[in-house]
């Protein structure tokens, strides 16, 4: 199998809230879908807004946090891979769905600003111990010695 790289990053906003739930295992599961925008030139030569909607899918702690925080409207980044998944009704009609793996997610905008925003808890003062400082050997390399 040759080399690839499987790496996605998109950012946009969500059309409805996550859906959390769980596996048998117990494994938290969070899905969403993400509109992003994009601009195109219509056949009239002016600038056209062109909108592609994306399922993201994530597991475990990420899943869990993510669901806590988000919401309908919520303006986010999503880091991960693109997986296909194939399945088979009863019918025997095979279908398919293109989806993100997220394994980072940022949440932007006024959401994060209020977050980043709260004070955080009070921590008293931690005195510091005295570090010696160790002893710094001159360097071997001289301006001669650099190829440029």
């Amino acid at each position: 199998m040759g080399f690839g790289i499987n790496r996605v990053v998109v950012s946009g906003r969500l059309c409805k809230d996550p859906e959390l739930r769980a596996t048998r295992s117990g494994l938290d599961v969070m899905t969403v879908r993400l509109a992003t925008e994009d601009r195109k030139r219509g056949a009239d030569g002016a600038w056209v807004d062109d909108a592609s909607y994306l399922d993201v899918v994530s597991f475990g702690g990420v899943a869990a946090a993510a669901a806590r925080q988000l919401s309908k409207g919520s303006r986010v980044v999503f880091g991960g891979r693109v997986r296909q998944r194939t399945w088979e009704d009863e019918a025997g009609t095979r279908h398919y769905r293109v989806e993100i793996v997220a394994d980072d997610v940022v949440v932007c905008g006024e959401r994060a600003k209020a977050a980043c925003a709260a004070p955080a808890p009070a921590q008293p003062p931690v005195a510091a111990a005295p570090v010696a400082a160790a002893p710094v050997a001159p360097a071997d390399v001289y301006d001669e010695d650099i190829p440029f």
